[in-house]
């Protein structure tokens, strides 16, 4: 049976005692992003004998995370009211564990799939060019671009508060013509590494290289600072593809199959 979990300490104290057991599993999540869920009642656990399912509620979705003992297989999951997300970073080459064809018998199908592209400052060519942020005036232009740019269950798109905090910290640029907003790129940092986290041109401004324009932008931006830069890119969109590894990031072996139950 599913229940809430309501309490950090003990969500901390659950995924602490699966981890010991080197169980499989996809939960990556940082500590303050499971707090907050749990701080929010958005948790909740069902816990079977050679395993445990960890439900993280979204506004679209359910996050849906696993941990399994070595050589268990999945058990059949609720039905619950909104699509279950199970996204899992594994290394290309030796592939995911459990099989996808192991979720597929509890309801799972495939999604979507992204690939990690990184490129060390060290060996990046960087153009000069000119800077143009974005401004709070932009706000709510970047939220409707995003809402029609990418899926809406595993994009990780900002708030609107979240977003404010990026346009004030310089962390989002813009392509503006006229005073036209025709683009943007929003971009953040894991310690060193700086993550380009959204990129949107919009569709009448597609085909003149405005998406290059604001990546270059980036690179320039945190040059000198960063050690590496990172994004993930869906492995169906070739022409982003084309555009990241033109401008010099390649892929560093880390693929994020998505699968989702409906």
């Amino acid at each position: 049976m599913i229940a809430k979990i309501a309490d950090e300490k003990k969500l901390e104290a659950l995924i602490r005692a699966w981890h010991s057991k080197r169980t499989q599993t996809n939960f990556l999540l940082p500590e303050a992003d499971y707090q907050q869920a749990a701080k929010e009642k958005r948790c909740s656990v069902l816990r079977f004998a050679k395993g445990c399912y960890l439900f993280i509620e979204q506004v679209n979705h359910i996050d849906f995370y696993f941990f399994l003992e070595h050589g268990a297989e999945p058990i059949s999951i609720p039905s619950l009211d909104k699509p279950l997300i199970l996204e899992q970073v594994c290394l290309e080459k030796k592939g995911m564990e459990p099989k996808p064809s192991l979720w597929k018998a509890v309801g799972f199908s495939p999604y979507l799939e992204r690939k990690r592209l990184t490129m060390p400052m060290a060996e990046a060519f960087v153009t000069k060019g000119k800077l143009s942020f974005a401004d709070e005036s932009h706000a709510e232009e970047i939220m409707q671009m995003m809402k029609e740019s990418f899926e809406p269950y595993t994009s990780a798109l900002p708030s609107r508060e979240t977003l404010l905090d990026s346009i004030r910290a310089n962390e989002v640029l813009a392509e503006i013509d006229n005073g036209e907003l025709l683009g943007f790129l929003r971009f953040g940092w894991e310690k060193k590494n700086s993550v380009l986290w959204q990129i949107a041109v919009k569709d009448k401004a597609r085909g003149k290289n405005i998406g290059n324009r604001l990546v270059q932008s980036w690179l320039w931006q945190v040059n000198g600072e960063a050690l590496r830069c990172q994004l993930w890119v869906r492995t169906d969109n070739e022409a982003a593809l084309h555009m990241y590894e033109k401008v010099g990031f390649m892929p560093d072996g880390r693929v994020a199959p998505v699968l989702i139950k409906i």
